[in-house]
């Protein structure tokens, strides 16, 4: 990229001083007082963002600006696995000792997990858990366009039948997942359904894995859908997300479209525009949403909360893109799934959101009887009509979010009861409110009504009140 010229009448200014600063150090243990290794903390400020992550002790150290001992809005802790994220607004940040923040466990506030298979508010709010014990995706193909994924995973062993690694050029590395995305979302669709961890959303679906980050290109986009091709993959979840449009990849996207594989996108994760693929006709396009009750009071996730949430307590993700050409909005906060290598967590993002859509294709590709080979009748063609007529009913099983923005949402949240056809449009699953006056995170809702403080306290928590709104 060529910079732009500089006006010749602008004075250029001096490099600034270096600031003076402090060595601040951070402790960060769980809730139980074990050390947490690898825990990112951040300290926010407009003019002073710093990001270290912790040592095997639980420790870490960066030298802070004077300025950030008062100014700082907040401190997030986001710890690798095994814990809630947890942001502490104005700290009040010491020098002579450490700043410790305790993560609670994720079997904190999900004490039979994972004895007991999670039953997660993305499965009941999507209607998963209507559907027959027989729906389970058997005989479709999905191909994970993501960060790999971590082989050895109690959720996925001997799951995963083939993948390639694209970005090394290898047919084993894609077995290794550096971020934990990839992992996340394999388990999230397709877990081992041994009644503990995680069940998959599809769990008969046969699961195939491209790694294209990190280090991706748009060129190892363009080949992993090419693997598509030639594997007749039914649905390509495609986790990456471009900001720049590319002929190359929507050239490569229509033809994997006329080649019957339906490609479920993430909208991206920058809060703007809707990104690449996931912009282009012929791509399913997919927000995030969160819902309030759903992760501890305390956590970071409160940050995502953009707007005044529905009556249910959905609201959309801060992060997400949006705007013209949103298809749909699927749960994209506080999910909890597998993480690298054997371990679990929650993570947020529009993949994150995607992955729960691309189960549902798969679903209606299986079960729907408008996709379901049956006797007597001529053999489904793999072509972009499949996809077309896919990607409509999944679309037109939305449940509708009247107070939600429509450019965050799209036509609402797809359900898997009605878009497999065993439940009629308008009998979206009952949603009830996850957030009330009890104390406690994850709280049951209060059928009798309770009372406004938990909302009031989660807006003001993400700077969308003041005291002067509330007086």
């Amino acid at each position: 990229m060529v910079p732009s010229p500089r006006p010749a009448d602008r004075a250029v200014p001096a490099p600034a001083a270096p600031a003076l600063g402090a060595e601040i150090a951070f402790e960060v243990a769980d809730d139980a007082g074990r050390p947490i290794e690898g825990a990112a903390v951040s300290l926010i400020g407009a003019a002073f963002p710093t990001t270290v992550f912790t040592d095997a002790s639980g420790r870490a150290e960066a030298r802070v600006p004077l300025e950030a001992m008062t100014t700082a809005t907040a401190l997030i802790v986001h710890p690798a696995r095994g814990c809630w994220p947890v942001r502490v607004p104005r700290p009040e940040l010491l020098v002579n000792e450490a700043n410790l923040t305790v993560c609670p466990r994720i079997t904190t506030t999900h004490p039979d997990f994972p004895d007991r298979p999670l039953d997660s508010w993305g499965r009941r709010v999507m209607g998963f858990d209507r559907l027959p014990p027989s729906y389970r995706g058997h005989a479709t193909r999905i191909a994970l366009i993501d960060s790999g994924v971590a082989a050895g995973h109690p959720d996925l062993t001997e799951r995963i039948p083939a993948g390639r690694d694209i970005v090394g050029q290898d047919d084993k590395s894609w077995q290794e997942d550096h971020i934990g995305t990839g992992t996340h979302h394999a388990v999230l669709i397709a877990g081992r359904d041994d009644g503990t961890g995680v069940v998959g959303l599809a769990p008969d679906a046969e699961v195939h894995v491209c790694r294209v980050t990190p280090g991706g290109w748009a060129a190892d986009l363009i080949e992993a859908l090419d693997f598509c091709v030639e594997q007749q993959i039914d649905v390509a979840l495609i986790a990456c997300a471009i900001p720049e449009p590319s002929a190359l990849v929507a050239a490569k996207i229509d033809e994997a479209r006329r080649s019957g594989v339906a490609c479920v996108a993430a909208a991206g994760d920058a809060a703007g525009p809707i990104h690449h693929p996931a912009a282009l006709p012929g791509v399913l396009s997919v927000g995030a949403i969160g819902q309030l009750g759903t992760f501890p009071a305390d956590s970071a996730e409160i940050t995502q909360l953009a707007a005044a949430p529905s009556p249910e307590g959905l609201f959309p993700a801060r992060f997400s893109n949006g705007g013209p050409g949103l298809d749909c909005s699927a749960p994209g906060v506080a999910i909890i799934s597998g993480l690298p290598p054997t371990s679990y967590g929650p993570l947020s993002g529009t993949a994150t959101a995607a992955a729960h859509v691309a189960a549902v294709a798969a679903l209606v590709l299986a079960h729907h009887p408008m996709f379901r080979p049956e006797s007597g009748r001529p053999q489904i063609t793999r072509d972009s009509t499949r996809v077309d007529r896919l990607f409509e009913v999944i679309k037109a099983s939305c449940r509708p979010l009247p107070h939600l923005d429509p450019r965050l949402t799209g036509a609402g949240i797809p359900d898997a009861a009605v878009a497999v056809g065993v439940a009629p449009w308008g009998t979206h699953t009952p949603l009830p409110v996850a957030y009330s006056a009890a104390t406690g995170p994850l709280s049951p809702a209060d059928p009798g009504g309770g009372t406004l403080a938990p909302l009031t306290d989660a807006m003001r928590a993400a700077g969308l009140l003041t005291g002067q709104d509330e007086s």
